[in-house]
C-alpha cells in the first residue's frame, strides 16, 4: 500500500486528480474583444426603383434587419444622406447600372461593393419573393461569404472599353447572321452562292439572277442593306479599337506576346485594367477560365475540363490566338505545345494549355518582367504600326512623330532594352547581331 504525502501547511501545491492536473496544464484562453457591429445595407437595384435594407451586422452572425427603405435611382444621394448612417457598407448584385451606382455612392462618401448576380440564389423560398426580401438576402449573402465573392469595379474608361468590345462582338455576330440569311434566301430559289461574299458581289449576283419574283428580290435587297450596315459598324468600331490600342501602353505591351494581336490586346487589357490586382499569373489564368475543373470523390476522379468562368468571347479569342501561335510560333512554348500534341494529347487540350502559357507570359510582360517568350522586335513594331495607322497625321505630329512606323519604333524601344543589354554584355551590339541586321532590313523595306 502506497502512502500519500500531504503538502505542508501554507504550500500552494494541492492534491489533485489526474484529470484536474491535465486541465491545469491547459492555459486559459485570452479574452478577445468582440468585433464591433457595423451597418450593412443590402441593395436591390433596378432601372428606376431602388430597394434598401438597412441591417446591423457583427462578424460571425447574420445581419439583423433595422428597416427597409424604398427610393428611386434619381433620389439615391438624398436618401443616403437622410436615412443611411455614415460609414455604412452597401452591397449590391452585378447589373447594368451597378458600377455607375457604386461610383455615385463613393462620390458622397459611402463605401459600396458589387457581388455576383446569383449570390442570393436559393436563400428566398419560391413563394416569398419581393424586392425587400431580396435586399435582405443580399446582405445575408455578403455576411456569410465575404470578400471572396467581390466583383471588380472598373474605371469609367475601362467600362467603356468593355462596352466597345461587346459592340464589336455583336456587330460581327450580326454580320455573320445576315450572310447566312442571304445564303438561305438565294438557296431557297435554287441559286448557289459563296458563303462569304461582300455586299457588292451579292448585288451583282442578284442582278444576274433571273426567275426571282419581286418579293424575293425585295427581301434579298433588304438583307444586303443590313449586311452592309453591320460591316460598316464593325469597321468603325475596329478603327476606334486600333486608336485605343495605339495610345494605351498596356495594350501595346500585350501585343509583344506571340499570337496576341490588336483585338486580343484590347479585349484582355479591357478586362484586366490593373494587372496588380492579380498577385500571381495563376490568378490571372483562373480569372479568364483557363484552369481545369477539379471533381474528385473517393476513388472517382470525374471528368476534367476547362472552367466556365471568364468572358466567353475573350476566351474564344485566346484559343484562336493559341491556334495561330501553335502553327507559326518558333519559341520554346510553341514547340512544347506541338510536342504535346505529337505525343497523343488531344489537339484542343494542347491549344488550351498553350493559351494558358500565353496568359502567363502576358502577366509577366504587364508586370514589367523581361519575358523570354515575347515577339521578335520588328514583328511587334509592325503590330503597333498597324494600330497607329488609324491615328490622324495631326495627332501623330502632336506626339512628335512623322509616321506610324516612327511612332511604333519609339514606343517599343524600351520594351526590348534588356535584350540589347544582354547582347552588349556578350560582346555583340544589337545592330551587329543577326536579328538586328534582319530587323534593319525589314525596317528599310517598310519605310521604302
Amino acid at each position: 500500500m502506497q502512502t500519500r504525502l500531504l503538502p505542508a501547511r501554507g504550500s500552494f501545491i494541492q492534491t489533485t486528480t489526474m484529470n484536474e492536473q491535465r486541465q491545469a496544464q491547459i492555459p486559459e484562453a485570452l479574452p478577445q474583444a468582440p468585433c464591433p457591429a457595423i451597418f450593412l445595407v443590402g441593395m436591390d437595384l433596378h432601372s428606376e426603383k431602388v430597394q434598401l435594407c438597412l441591417t446591423r451586422w457583427q462578424h460571425g452572425s447574420d445581419p439583423v434587419r433595422v428597416r427597409s427603405i424604398t427610393t428611386t435611382l434619381a433620389a439615391l444621394e438624398s436618401t443616403y444622406r437622410r436615412q443611411i448612417p455614415a460609414g455604412a457598407l452597401t452591397i449590391m448584385e452585378a447589373s447594368g447600372n451597378a458600377f455607375s451606382t457604386v461610383r455615385r455612392l463613393e462620390a458622397i462618401g459611402y463605401e459600396a461593393k458589387v457581388m455576383p448576380s446569383d449570390i442570393a440564389t436559393g436563400l428566398a423560398p419560391p413563394d416569398r419573393v419581393n424586392d425587400a426580401i431580396d435586399a435582405y438576402n443580399i446582405a445575408i449573402s455578403y455576411a456569410r461569404r465575404g470578400k471572396r465573392m467581390e466583383v471588380w469595379v472598373p474605371s469609367p474608361d475601362y467600362q467603356d472599353h468593355r462596352a466597345l468590345w461587346h459592340a464589336y462582338c455583336n456587330a460581327r455576330k450580326d454580320a455573320v447572321c445576315q450572310r447566312n440569311r442571304i445564303w438561305g434566301l438565294f438557296n431557297s430559289h435554287g441559286v448557289a452562292i459563296r458563303h462569304t461574299p461582300g455586299p457588292k458581289a451579292l448585288r451583282q449576283r442578284l442582278a444576274e439572277t433571273a426567275g426571282l419574283d419581286a418579293e424575293a428580290r425585295l427581301l434579298i435587297e433588304l438583307a444586303i442593306g443590313e449586311l452592309e450596315h453591320d460591316l460598316e459598324t464593325k469597321e468603325t468600331i475596329r478603327k476606334q479599337i486600333d486608336r485605343i490600342v495605339a495610345l494605351t501602353p498596356a495594350m501595346r505591351t500585350a501585343m509583344s506576346v506571340m499570337g496576341i494581336g490588336r483585338l486580343g490586346a484590347f479585349a484582355l487589357v479591357a478586362y484586366i485594367e490593373d494587372i496588380r490586382r492579380f498577385p500571381t499569373a495563376k490568378k490571372l489564368c483562373s480569372y479568364f477560365g483557363f484552369k481545369p475543373i477539379l471533381c474528385e470523390s473517393g476513388t472517382d476522379m470525374g471528368s476534367k475540363h476547362l472552367s466556365k468562368r471568364g468572358n466567353a468571347a475573350v476566351k474564344a479569342l485566346m484559343i484562336e490566338s493559341a491556334q495561330s501561335a501553335m502553327r507559326y510560333g518558333r519559341q520554346p512554348m510553341h514547340k512544347w505545345a506541338r510536342r504535346l500534341s505529337a505525343k497523343g494529347k488531344a489537339y484542343n487540350l494542347a491549344v488550351a494549355a498553350l493559351a494558358r502559357k500565353m496568359l502567363v507570359a502576358l502577366w509577366h510582360a504587364l508586370m514589367g518582367h523581361p519575358v523570354p517568350g515575347c515577339e521578335a522586335e520588328m514583328v511587334h513594331v509592325r503590330k503597333v504600326a498597324q494600330a497607329a495607322r488609324c491615328l490622324e497625321k495631326g495627332h501623330l505630329a502632336r506626339l512628335g512623330h512623322a509616321s506610324a512606323m516612327a511612332f511604333a519604333l519609339a514606343v517599343t524601344r524600351d520594351l526590348y532594352a534588356h535584350l540589347r543589354t544582354m547582347q552588349a554584355k556578350e560582346g555583340k551590339s544589337a545592330s551587329e547581331s543577326p536579328q538586328g541586321i534582319q530587323s534593319k532590313e525589314k525596317e528599310s523595306k517598310i519605310n521604302s
